[in-house]
């Protein structure tokens, strides 16, 4: 009998060994929600109203500091443009960073170079000086949004992991509503300081630049006040200092002391391994090792459908986004100077013919002065509109995404895209244009989240972030390109973008077709058989 009994014995421990991620999913789970991921909720929503700024308030400024910086319609493009060649600069570089070095580094470093930069823009007196801190941002930019969305999931367990996901994407869509009620709040006040005549003067919009830049400081605060995740130090061989990390959130969360943190030891062997001091140089070499992984089979073609998916989306949704202030401010001038509307084409058209400085006559002579086209309160309102947009536009994918699943959703979501923003055309009435544009970007965002959430999940920790850098360089290609195109396919009449628009959505929908139909045809097959039993 004791023969007999050995092997039994042998049998379940290998039955009960786990791997150490499996061990720190049990461990998270153990740590629960509470006070220390409100703490990371907090600093992952400043952070994410910071990242939307660096792009959002271009989009605001342009039609108050027309005159002041000179910009004609293909500089507005650059400008919008800007801080997305930052970051296509330093994204694939910063992910590999993030992988290697850990994410906690570059959210502090990339918030506070954000802050600074957008203190610089506030002070800004040239369009080169404003294109050149764009680009400044851009590039810290590219540290943080690679990072934010690892960081914030990796101190998270299973089960609340998808809807941590949609609550930093629903921050995405709020970020949104609160650039345009502080410029609402702002834009519209008559300031106008000289500090130096000629050379220093301040304005509305550059006060509005000043309070958007408080966002990135509280979150450079908060960042620092968290410690790196817990994934990221196991997965370097780190385990005693993920340990601690995980006594830390349990003892925050619950009000016990580290010392009653049930797991000691996230090793296949239950004894903690001492943690190597490893040099910069084999970081660097480990982390190109790791690397050449995501270029092999199967993950690269994974990686080439995510780039083109998120590059043909933001070529749509970042040009919609950020020229719907200019749009709407064209459209609301329109209506001011004509006593009946006109369909959306004939507005923008209008405005495209009369960008010319206007003629001021004098008693002596006639010069020309520049008079912009202001936003008024319709504007601002159309922003809070987009934002609201997709806000419920991502909480309500939040409950069909369980019912459809995320392919069938984002296929159904796509259509969606097309249809509206060819029915801008027909369109003449500003409350309908708001609603189209606001539901076509708002649907798009939340397909690009739904896209997030897969990704996230398919790569591995270890190439996690790299992946995203990769995926997030290439659609910044697509928003870089979108905004210098925009103004461009303007010139060449009203129409030319929005059915460019239109196509696109609709190459994305046939590229997701497939995936959507198997997927759909398996949820088909599960009902049926539930439905049986």
């Amino acid at each position: 009998m004791d023969s007999k009994n050995v092997p039994e014995e042998t049998k379940d421990e290998s039955k009960n060994t786990k791997d150490p991620m499996q061990i720190l999913e049990e461990a998270l789970t153990l740590c629960k929600f509470g006070k220390f991921h409100v703490r990371l909720l907090a600093a992952t929503f400043c952070c994410s109203i910071a990242i939307m700024s660096v792009t959002t308030t271009t989009s605001y400024i342009l039609p108050i500091a027309e005159c002041d910086l000179e910009m004609n319609i293909m500089q507005k493009g650059l400008l919008n443009g800007m801080p997305f060649f930052g970051q296509i600069s330093a994204s694939l570089f910063a992910g590999f960073l993030i992988d290697a070095f850990g994410r906690k580094i570059f959210l502090v470093g990339g918030n506070g170079i954000i802050f600074l930069g957008t203190l610089i823009e506030g002070s800004s007196q040239t369009y080169l000086m404003l294109v050149f801190t764009k680009l400044l941002e851009g590039l810290a930019l590219s540290l943080c949004f690679s990072a934010v969305s690892t960081y914030v999931t990796e101190f998270c367990h299973l089960r609340v992991r998808d809807r941590i996901l949609l609550i930093n994407s629903s921050f995405v869509s709020l970020a949104l509503v609160i650039a345009a009620l502080l410029a609402w709040a702002i834009l519209p006040i008559q300031f106008n300081y000289t500090i130096w005549s000629g050379y220093f003067e301040l304005h509305s919009w550059n006060l509005y630049l000043y309070v958007c830049s408080i966002w990135s400081f509280l979150a450079f605060v908060l960042y620092l006040t968290l410690p790196e995740t817990p994934k990221y130090l196991l997965s370097h061989g780190r385990e005693k200092e993920a340990i601690e990390v995980l006594k830390t959130i349990y003892a925050e969360n619950s009000g016990n002391k580290k010392d009653t943190f049930p797991i000691f030891s996230l090793n296949k062997s239950g004894l903690i391994k001492p943690t190597k001091e490893i040099s910069l140089k084999k970081q660097i070499v480990n982390g190109l090792f790791e690397t050449k992984e995501l270029f092999r089979k199967p993950l690269v073609f994974k990686l080439i459908l995510f780039c083109f998916i998120t590059f043909a989306a933001l070529i749509v949704f970042t040009s919609l986004r950020l020229w719907f202030p200019q749009v709407s401010t064209i459209i609301e001038n329109y209506n001011i100077d004509h006593e009946e509307p006109a369909r959306f084409c004939v507005m923008i058209n209008d405005y495209m013919g009369g960008l010319q400085p206007q003629t001021l006559v004098t008693n002596t002579s006639a010069t020309y002065e520049c008079i912009p086209k202001l936003s008024g309160a319709e504007t601002y309102r159309n922003g809070v509109i987009l934002g609201i947009a997709a806000v419920i536009s991502v909480g309500i994918s939040g409950f069909l995404v369980d019912y459809f699943g995320q392919k069938i959703l984002m296929f159904v979501l796509l259509i969606l895209c097309a249809i509206f923003s060819t029915i801008l055309y027909w369109t003449n009435a500003s409350l309908q244009i708001a609603i189209l544009i606001s539901c076509t970007c708002a649907l798009l965002q939340t397909a690009l989240s739904l896209q997030q959430n897969i990704f996230i999940r398919y790569f591995p920790t270890t190439l996690r972030a790299l992946a995203i850098s990769i995926i997030i360089m290439i659609g910044r290609m697509g928003s870089l390109t979108g905004n210098i195109i925009f103004p461009i396919l303007l010139n060449l009449g009203c129409m030319a973008p929005f059915i460019s628009i239109s196509v696109v959505s609709l190459d994305i929908k046939r590229h997701e077709f497939l995936h959507a139909r198997q997927h759909f045809t398996q949820y088909l097959k599960v009902k049926k058989v539930s439905e049986f039993t």
